[in-house]
């Protein structure tokens, strides 16, 4: 069941069970992370993750699939052109 959307921008305390794809760094498998919760453009939920070991970051939609997001499906701006992507 997905969560209710948190405010845009808000950040939150991790409840429950790491988010698909975050429980290990996918580049170097430390299990030692940073997880902020946040609301982004659309409604939708995400999980930043930081590896302070090898310093890899990541974004992960809260309930998918551990897919690593692109940085467009986070901010919703298409980096090769600036402009908002098509939602």
């Amino acid at each position: 069941m997905p969560s209710a959307p948190l405010p845009l921008g808000s950040v939150a305390q991790p409840a429950g069970p790491p988010a698909r794809g975050t429980e290990a760094c996918l580049s170097c498998g430390s299990t030692d992370l940073v997880r902020i919760r946040m609301g982004v453009a659309g409604g939708r939920n995400v999980v930043f993750v930081s590896c302070p070991r090898c310093e890899h970051t990541a974004w992960f939609d809260e309930d998918g699939d551990g897919t690593p997001l692109s940085s467009e499906d986070v901010t919703g701006i298409d980096p090769a052109g600036g402009r908002q992507a098509p939602r």
